[in-house]
């Protein structure tokens, strides 16, 4: 039973769907934005049953480089709905939003992620 367990949480890489590396920046009004989460949804019915968002935090020079899951670098291939969000206090703390709605909760950002790349994706918001 205990092997059937782990055989479950395996994650290994044939369970996961087709990804592929996604990297970028993001600008706010011109600058970087730094301590942005960054996430893309997956938006095709298929891509939508068989996978989930991939995320990454802005560094410095709000250069991301999204993650599928903890240990595996990518995106589904395909068309995502992208959100950006910026709290006050950075990504590790809970706090008001600081962008535009439309960046994040009523976000109509979108992006393309293809096979053959490449996958660099930049994001150039106003903060009006």
């Amino acid at each position: 039973m205990l092997s059937l367990i782990l055989a479950g949480c395996s994650g290994k890489s044939d369970d996961l769907p087709e990804l592929a590396e996604v990297t970028g920046q993001v600008t706010l009004d011109g600058n970087p934005l730094p301590d942005a989460i960054i996430d893309f949804y997956p938006q095709g019915a298929q891509q939508k049953k068989q996978s989930r968002a991939s995320t990454a935090a802005t560094d410095g020079e709000g250069k991301y480089s999204l993650m599928y899951n903890n240990n595996t670098a990518g995106a589904i291939l395909g068309d995502h709905l992208v959100r950006i969000s910026k709290t006050e206090g950075g990504a590790e703390v809970a706090g008001p939003e600081m962008l535009p709605k439309k960046y994040n909760e009523t976000s109509t950002l979108k992006a393309t992620v293809t096979k053959d790349g490449p996958n660099t994706i930049n994001f150039e918001l106003t903060s009006k």
